[in-house]
């Protein structure tokens, strides 16, 4: 089983609209760009310069939040891709503490597996981050957005 990385750079240049977040405005969920790699053990699985990384942590904390053990997989679909063509990410569960990750943007096929708490430990490390800088830069927190 691999070491999972799941890191993120915001947008330098994103500005967000006052306006939109006193209304907790659902277009911040797309605005929040910025730039997303996955690496598994030592090679990048994942790469996107500008993905709405807001969204796919509001998709991701949703997850955490309903299913809090990991027991179901996760897929990630945007608003602003076809999902028809399949999911940007999604977390497969193999067994009771194995997961295989794919994307219809991955860099390579993900063979090996990844165990549960190297997952859920990733995925918590990015929600934390990703909150604490939203918090800091911008007054916004996930439960704005989400549906538990």
């Amino acid at each position: 089983m691999e070491n999972l990385a799941i890191d993120f750079e915001l947008d330098p240049l994103l500005k967000l609209d006052k306006k939109l977040i006193r209304q907790k405005n659902g277009k911040l969920l797309i605005d929040v760009q910025g730039e997303l790699t996955i690496h598994i053990g030592h090679s990048c699985f994942f790469h996107e310069p500008s993905l709405a990384l807001l969204e796919l942590g509001v998709a991701l904390k949703e997850w955490r939040v309903k299913d809090s053990e990991g027991e179901n997989d996760f897929y990630y679909f945007t608003m602003e891709h076809d999902e028809r063509e399949g999911p940007i990410l999604s977390f497969i569960r193999k067994s009771e503490n194995e997961w295989q990750l794919f994307s219809i943007w991955q860099e390579f096929e993900h063979e090996s597996t990844i165990a549960s708490e190297v997952l859920l430990k990733a995925v918590d490390q990015y929600l934390t981050k990703l909150e604490d800088i939203l918090l800091r830069k911008f007054n916004i927190k996930y439960s704005y957005f989400t549906r538990f």
